[in-house]
């Protein structure tokens, strides 16, 4: 199953136009949900905000089947639904944390985490930090009880993106409940980030 997944990953590289657009996922079916992603505070310049959500989205969309249709914002108005995500220079409670769940509407994401290597490292550090904080949105808790765990998107503080099926069932289940209806598109736009 490693193996598979390695593949994913080296397949989409990360260079998510590909994984975005019309390429099957990991999983179906595909379960959209919005995303607001609060950039007013960020200090990512917008070209590496798009790429860092662009990874965040392929590290779900490849394994799970999960694609977060991603909106910016520079306001700090709340969604009706879905997920909101701040993207900001230092996550304001706990002080010095990478990121931190609170809430579907109260998702935070340090522009710059302190991250240890990976085995299979992503490319953007911030993806690696919001994708782990929208999987403690999808019911998903910390995991560092495993030998590969310093490649698991959900062990604490690492560069690993990888998903265990467990981890994969649990996810999807609480997607569902979250996700458009409609479940029929199988794409997975870029996503929509204005200029900061």
């Amino acid at each position: 199953m490693r193996g598979m997944w390695l593949l994913l990953f080296v397949s989409f590289g990360f260079q998510s136009q590909q994984a975005t657009t019309s390429t099957a996922p990991g999983q179906t079916p595909v379960y959209r949900i919005k995303l607001r992603a609060h950039i007013g505070q960020s200090t990512l310049p917008s070209s590496d905000l798009r790429k860092v959500l662009d990874e965040m989205n392929s590290i779900w969309w490849t394994q799970a089947g999960v694609c977060f249709e991603i909106t910016s914002t520079k306001d700090d108005v709340k969604a009706s639904e879905g997920f909101d995500i701040w993207f900001v220079p230092a996550v304001p409670d706990p002080p010095g944390s990478n990121g931190v769940y609170k809430g579907d509407h109260d998702i935070w994401s340090r522009d710059y985490p302190n991250l240890t290597p990976a085995p299979n490292p992503v490319t953007h550090r911030a993806a690696r930090t919001s994708a782990h904080e929208l999987g403690h949105a999808l019911t998903l808790r910390h995991y560092n009880d495993s030998a590969d765990s310093r490649d698991s998107l959900m062990s604490s503080g690492t560069l690993g993106w990888r998903l265990h099926d467990f981890q994969i069932q649990a996810a999807r289940a609480r997607a569902r409940q979250k996700a458009d209806p409609n479940t029929t598109p199988m794409n997975c736009a870029s996503p929509n980030v204005t200029a900061n």
